[in-house]
């Protein structure tokens, strides 16, 4: 035998794991390869089919999981069993094309790291061969070692493995797509099924940031903004002029030691509020609670995930909302179950924008002191200087608000 081939399978046998398979034995010299099949948590006709197989493929090899490993851990238990030298990765969404018996092997066999397919990611800055279909000779993986299974479903360890493998000076060879290489694909077969991958999309976001993290972390960073809907600052971080100044604000105009911040972001805000504050940072996004709770801010913070609209609060001394109000279709009625849970409420808003002009998240616009009765208002523009009077001349001006009942 010259090669290994591996293909991982999650349920959809007939869809894709037969037909995958069907095609190899038509365009392959089954002499030649051991297929090895890692099965992980198929509940549907998966091992009925592979008891089939083994009357078929003289070299198959079945490893059988009951529940999901994930892409890259079912992919390494079939590199832990592959006997020979050259490793093939092959996702069971995968149908040979027309051609002469071997020719995808032959293709794929020039000692290097080689695929169909090589794309350019943004956080790395480097091109990566897509492990869709890939080869991988052993010595290689010995070296570099098995796929990351830190990113369990959903991706980038592809880039991640591509990456270490340029570093340690090995090379990434493309071979061709669809037209060059006789190969059909069709992408993300089993992980767009939301009944096999829920909220796959969101695997996906998350191994991303995992990737960026490690990599890039200006990226991470960006990524955390969710496209501007909110400002992402980590431990030590410089925090920008104007953030600086609402929570500078905020500071002075805190009454007891009880705080809740709604829409806390990262909880940055927390470093600029007095250390003997007994502060609670909520946001609707689980990812960036947890991003939250690993700046480890201080021994009084606490960070909950939870939807305000849904949130039942116990009342507050203070509760901070900085730029969330013009988030919600229902920003305005919120107002009053804030002011019902607290002796003191401290909001910032944008002041008179224009639809647009702050992008696609802000629901609520033109608000200015009209919307806001019973409050006292002060000024802060894109300088982050802080005024009593709005400034004319500047582009814009964040109205930073405050009702108390102490």
């Amino acid at each position: 035998m010259k090669y290994s081939v591996v293909i991982p399978t999650y349920n959809n046998c007939n869809k894709y794991l037969k037909p995958c398979i069907d095609s190899i034995i038509k365009y392959t010299n089954l002499d030649d390869i051991e297929l090895i099949v890692s099965a992980n948590g198929c509940t549907d006709e998966t091992e009925v089919y592979l008891m089939y197989l083994n009357h078929v493929i003289p070299n198959l090899v079945v490893i059988w999981n009951k529940k999901p490993l994930g892409f890259a851990k079912a992919i390494n238990e079939g590199i832990k069993v592959a006997s020979t030298e050259k490793i093939v990765l092959l996702n069971n969404d995968i149908v040979l094309l027309e051609q002469s018996k071997n020719k995808w092997l032959e293709m794929l066999d020039t000692g290097h790291i080689t695929g169909p397919l090589s794309l350019y990611s943004k956080i790395t800055d480097k091109y990566f061969i897509v492990f869709f279909c890939v080869m991988i000779p052993k010595n290689i993986i010995e070296t570099i070692g098995l796929l990351p299974e830190h990113y369990a479903i959903g991706g980038s360890e592809d880039i991640e493995y591509c990456l270490l493998a340029e570093d340690l000076g090995f090379q990434l060879i493309t071979c061709g797509y669809n037209n060059i290489f006789p190969i059909y694909h069709k992408a993300q077969g089993t992980m767009n099924d939301e009944k096999l991958v829920k909220d796959w999309k969101q695997q996906f976001f998350i191994n991303e940031l995992k990737l960026a993290e490690k990599y890039n972390l200006e990226h991470y960073k960006f990524l955390l903004t969710n496209n501007y809907e909110r400002a992402v600052f980590l431990k030590d971080d410089p925090v920008l002029p104007r953030e600086t100044a609402r929570y500078l604000w905020a500071r002075h105009n805190v009454i007891g030691k009880n705080v809740l911040e709604i829409g806390c972001s990262t909880g940055y805000g927390v470093q600029f509020l007095s250390k003997d504050i007994l502060y609670t940072g909520i946001d609707y996004d689980f990812i960036i609670i947890e991003v939250a709770l690993k700046q480890k801010w201080n021994d009084y913070s606490k960070f909950i995930c939870a939807d305000i609209n849904e949130l039942e609060i116990t009342f507050q001394d203070t509760i901070i909302a900085f730029e969330v109000i013009e988030h919600l279709d229902n920003g305005l009625e919120l107002i009053n179950k804030l002011k019902a849970s607290c002796k003191n409420l401290l909001i910032s808003v944008p002041y008179n924008e224009p639809v647009g002009f702050w992008g696609e998240h802000h629901k609520l616009h033109f608000l200015t002191e009209k919307d806001f009765p019973d409050f006292e208002f002060q000024y802060i523009d894109e300088n982050g200087v802080l005024t009593q009077e709005k400034n004319k001349f500047a582009k814009f001006n964040l109205m930073v608000c405050r009702w108390t009942n102490a």
